[in-house]
């Protein structure tokens, strides 16, 4: 019985995480930000909109900063769970190859110095009324 009991609490912790909301963080050390943020607009940002509208992300977002540390450049993407946002995020950087010149591309990817990515599960979040 207690071995029926420990399976059931497990099987209850791997199916609650395993189907919890996610946030991904990107983060970027960029040379040239101006740049690079009017690159993203043009080319990145309406990519990743619209899988928001199209329900297949939850909220995208792009952070920068005055000071801090010299991650100047992050982005971020809410989804129901890991599995959606892996589809989303192929799918998003699939279009966004397709959409954007490829000298763009790799002006982009010069300027990006170094990349770290973090994901998280999301515990608490309020939004107030």
């Amino acid at each position: 019985m207690k071995t029926i009991k420990q399976f059931s609490i497990l099987w209850l912790l791997i199916a609650t995480f395993s189907n919890a909301q996610v946030m991904v963080i990107s983060q970027n050390k960029v040379n040239e930000t101006k740049e690079y943020y009017e690159l993203a607009e043009k080319y990145w940002y309406p990519v990743f909109d619209k899988l928001v509208d199209d329900g297949k992300l939850d909220e995208v977002g792009a952070l920068s900063h005055s000071w801090g540390d010299e991650w100047n450049a992050v982005a971020y993407y809410k989804a129901k769970d890991f599995a959606s946002f892996e589809k989303a995020y192929q799918e998003g950087y699939e279009k966004w190859k397709e959409t954007t010149p490829e000298e763009v591309r790799k002006k982009i990817s010069k300027m990006i110095v170094e990349h770290k990515d973090n994901i998280y599960q999301i515990k608490h979040s309020y939004s107030g009324k």
